[in-house]
């Protein structure tokens, strides 16, 4: 269909021009024959006609033929173009299905296809650029080396992408080194601030530069940043634990030379902080505590004796190991004597704060102990029954619950911590000179001990006191409280407060006497009326109570088989009998 339209494009033209040669022809021969031109001169005309005719077509061609070849060329750049495209951007592009195409055609396919992928390879270029632009920024902040790659060829797209992760992953890294300079900057400041301190080096005027941007965080940098931080934190710490040193060795020397707390008080507002002329003023003031110490030297060693003996005592310390520090009997107040006093009291002060746990358990216990044995002590006491007002018995009972709960724990905490004092210092701990844990065993075996001598003493009292009855001829009692006959309470304090005329005239109106010797209610209270009740009194002790029984027994046991007996009648005898008897034992009559 195409070769049908093009010849008969052809024969269209083909046709117009034969008509135009000829219309053209009949023209220039009218002209001619006007003109009167001959066979000859006509001859030539139309053979130039026929040149110039021909030389028209000439050109013509020649030049389709340039455009054709130009084409041509162009089709071929395009195809070298496409092939170094293709190798730029490491990838394929496809030429091929163009051969049965007119050449026009095949230009204008390829035309597309080359501007399509310069756009790419630009596109490309224009981002590795841009890229490349912030790496170098970053490479010169953080003083790294630029990226190897892409040196002499375009990225592809995956790689491109793996660089943009790249230079992100530098700008965190500046970020966080940023973030790191500008905290460590920070606290430089608030220490040189502290300290009062101008900085002389470059690299620290660089660092508490106003602006940010002027720090470059480089590995040097930032290495050089952490060692004038750590530089300037010890001697910040170093600087504090000095002025701490002087302010608290200026304040026992004021302590020991009675410095007026007014001077105190103005020298310590003028010198705050712990700048150097803080420390400076500190030494000068130090310097003259000191000069005036040397003028005063036997007062401060008989101060640090005493403060010296307080840490002692808080320390427990035994009179021998105080007998080993010799130089606390010395009578030659010097320097140096001062100074190993001043050793010793640093020592204890040290041990005591080392240790404080320990001593306040040990003085926690004691007070659970001493509580402990107070209580028994009120137990056996029965006059406590007769004045229990507001709960005492029931509040004492609760202190003594709570004494038997806490004071196996406060035990048992200090082992613990004795224990590991022990395994660190493999020595044991002493109080005043005994290991803490052989006190308390003792303490432990001195109780039972006693406890045994009061449970041996009651009973001794108890078999004394029945023996007594049974040769005054008074009733056995029976160990049933309801039924010994005694006199009820109100009714004794009301003989106690009879005197002898009217206890004999009460005696005579009572129409049936009791015919029993009458043995004071306290006596049984105080010797006990079976084993397992507390027995003890306000007037004497177990322990003296059984001595003097034992002393007396046989004097008593006579006076009482001579003075005091029960006839067959049962009559009581003479009450004097009865009193000399009570003051034998030290029993209240």
């Amino acid at each position: 269909m195409a070769d049908f339209i093009s010849a008969r494009n052809c024969d269209d033209v083909t046709t117009s021009v034969n008509s135009i040669v000829r219309t053209s022809m009949e023209k220039l021969a009218a002209i001619w024959e006007e003109c009167g031109f001959g066979d000859t001169s006509i001859q030539q005309r139309c053979e130039a006609v026929k040149k110039h005719v021909q030389s028209l077509f000439d050109e013509m061609l020649e030049e389709e033929q340039e455009n054709k070849n130009l084409i041509i060329t162009m089709i071929e750049n395009y195809l070298k173009e496409i092939a170094d495209l293709s190798k730029d951007l490491n990838q394929e592009i496809s030429v091929n299905g163009y051969e049965n195409l007119p050449l026009c055609n095949v230009e204008r396919i390829l035309r597309c296809k080359v501007e399509e992928y310069r756009k790419i390879k630009q596109s490309r270029l224009h981002r590795l650029a841009e890229l490349k632009s912030k790496e170098e920024l970053l490479c010169n902040a953080l003083g790294i080396q630029p990226h190897a790659d892409f040196a002499h060829q375009v990225p592809s797209e995956q790689q491109l992408v793996e660089f943009e992760l790249y230079i992100k992953k530098k700008i965190d890294e500046k970020e966080r080194l940023m973030s790191v300079y500008q905290e460590s900057k920070s606290a430089i400041v608030t220490i040189v601030s502290e300290l009062k301190i101008v900085p002389v080096l470059e690299f620290e005027k660089l660092v508490l530069c106003e602006e940010d941007t002027a720090f470059r965080p480089t590995k040097e940098n930032m290495a050089a940043l952490k060692q004038l931080h750590m530089r300037l934190e010890q001697q910040l710490e170093d600087t504090k634990a000095e002025v701490t040193e002087l302010r608290e060795k200026l304040t026992q020397l004021w302590d020991r030379l009675h410095e007026d707390y007014n001077h105190r008080n103005i020298f310590l507002g003028a010198h705050r902080g712990y700048s150097a002329d803080t420390l400076r003023a500190l030494k000068d003031e130090l310097k003259r505590c000191e000069e005036l110490k040397c003028q005063n030297i036997k007062r401060f060693v008989e101060e640090i004796r005493r403060e010296l003996e307080c840490w002692w005592n808080k320390c427990s310390v035994g009179e021998e190991e105080r007998l080993q520090f010799q130089p606390y009997s010395s009578d030659c107040f010097t320097e140096d004597l001062l100074e190993l006093h001043e050793l010793e009291v640093q020592k204890f002060q040290s041990y005591y704060e080392q240790n404080v746990v320990i001593f306040e358990l040990v003085n926690q216990r004691q007070e659970l102990w001493d509580k402990m044995l107070e209580l028994e002590n009120r137990a056996n006491d029965p006059s406590r029954l007769f004045h229990n007002r507001g709960g005492q018995l029931l509040l004492e009972e609760k202190e003594r619950k709570n004494i038997q709960k806490e004071l196996p724990k406060v035990e048992k905490e200090l082992m613990k911590h004795i224990t590991i004092y022990e395994e660190q210092h493999k020595k044991q701990f002493m109080i005043l000179g005994e290991p803490v844990i052989d006190i308390i065993s003792k303490q432990w075996a001195l109780h039972k001990e006693n406890k045994e001598q009061e449970k041996k003493a009651k009973k001794f009292a108890r078999d004394h006191v029945l023996n007594v009855e049974s040769r005054l001829g008074s009733q056995l009692r029976s160990s049933k409280r309801k039924n010994v006959p005694v006199t009820p309470v109100h009714s004794a304090h009301k003989l106690q407060k009879m005197s002898g005329n009217d206890r004999t005239a009460a005696s005579e109106n009572n129409p049936h006497p009791v015919q029993q010797t009458v043995i004071p209610r306290n006596i049984f209270a105080e010797l006990g009326t079976n084993s397992d009740s507390s027995a003890a009194s306000n007037l004497t002790t177990y322990t003296d109570f059984q001595n003097r029984l034992l002393q007396t027994s046989d004097g008593a046991a006579a006076s009482t088989s001579g003075a005091v007996a029960c006839g067959p009648s049962g009559s009581a005898k003479s009450r004097s009998d009865m009193q000399e008897l009570c003051n034998a034992w030290s029993l209240p009559t």
